[in-house]
C-alpha cells in the first residue's frame, strides 16, 4: 500500500503540469504516517509515548523528498515515470527496514540496519545535490543542509541505542558541522553533483566518527581510516572538477 501511495505521489509531482510542490510534501507526510503505524504495530514495540517513534519517520519522509526532487532535476521524458516507480519501491523498502529494526535482537536487524544506512547516505546525497543545484539562497541552503544532516544522523545513531536529549544534541552538532561546510562551499565553483559529493563525504566522516565515539571503540587507526576515505573522496571530486 505504501509503495502504491508513494508511486502515485511521486508520479503526480513529476508529471503534472503546472507542477504542484504540495504533492511531494503530502506524499512525504503520508510515508511518515504509514511508517509510524508499521513501527507501532510491531510485536516488540512497548513505548507508550508518541514521540518514541519519531526517529523512525525521518528517513522514509526524506527518501520521498530526495527521490522526487533529484529525479525532477536530473531526468526528463519517460524516464521520470520509471524513476518514480523505483523511488516508490525504495520508500517501501526503507519503511520495511524501519519495521524490522524495532527489535534489536531480530536476525533481520543486521542486514536491515546496513540497508537503512545506505539509504540514509543516498537520501542525504540527493538532497544536498538539489539544494546546491537549485541555487537556494546561502543562509537557507546552510539551514536546510544542517536540518537534513541532523535528522538523518538520528537514524544512523539509533543503532547506538542513544535516545532522548543526548541524541538530539549529537545530531545538532553534526547538523551544524554540515551547515558550516555548506557555507564554505559557497566560495568554490562546483556543480550540484560535486558539491553534493563533498557534503556527503563530510556527513560520512562526522557520523562515522561520532558512531564509534558513542560505541567507545574509536581508536587512532579507525580515525585514520575515516580521514583517508574522506581525503581520497575529496581528491576525486577535485580531480573531476579540474580535468573532467
Amino acid at each position: 500500500m505504501l509503495a502504491a501511495i508513494a508511486a502515485i505521489g511521486l508520479g503526480a509531482y513529476l508529471d503534472l503540469r503546472p507542477q504542484q510542490p504540495w504533492i511531494i510534501w503530502l506524499t512525504a507526510a503520508l510515508a511518515a504516517l504509514a511508517t509510524d503505524g508499521m513501527v507501532r504495530s510491531h510485536a516488540r514495540w512497548t513505548e507508550p509515548s508518541w514521540l518514541a517513534s519519531v526517529v523512525y519517520l525521518f528517513l522514509p519522509a526524506l527518501t520521498v523528498m530526495g527521490a522526487g526532487l533529484f529525479i525532477d532535476d536530473a531526468l526528463g521524458g519517460y524516464a521520470r515515470a520509471g524513476s518514480a516507480l523505483a523511488g516508490a519501491f525504495a520508500v517501501a523498502i526503507v519503511a520495511y527496514g524501519e519495521y524490522q529494526t524495532v527489535d534489536f535482537g531480530s536476525r533481520m536487524y543486521g542486514p536491515m540496519r546496513l540497508m537503512l544506512a545506505v539509504a540514509t547516505y543516498l537520501a542525504a546525497f540527493a538532497l544536498y545535490t538539489v539544494i546546491f543545484s537549485r541555487g537556494v539562497d546561502l543562509p537557507l541552503a546552510a539551514f536546510f543542509a544542517g536540518m537534513i544532516s541532523m535528522t538523518l544522523s538520528l537514524e544512523l545513531l539509533r543503532e547506538t541505542h542513544l535516545t532522548g536529549p543526548n541524541s538530539l544534541l549529537v545530531g545538532l552538532a553534526i547538523g551544524v558541522s554540515i551547515a558550516e561546510l555548506r557555507l564554505v562551499l559557497y566560495f568554490f565553483a562546483l556543480d550540484g553533483l560535486l558539491a553534493g559529493a563533498l557534503l556527503i563525504i563530510g556527513f560520512y566522516l562526522a557520523t562515522g566518527l561520532v558512531h564509534h565515539l558513542l560505541d567507545h571503540d574509536l581508536e587512532w587507526s579507525t580515525t585514520a581510516e575515516y580521514l583517508l576515505v574522506a581525503a581520497v573522496g575529496t581528491a576525486a571530486v577535485v580531480f573531476t572538477r579540474i580535468f573532467v
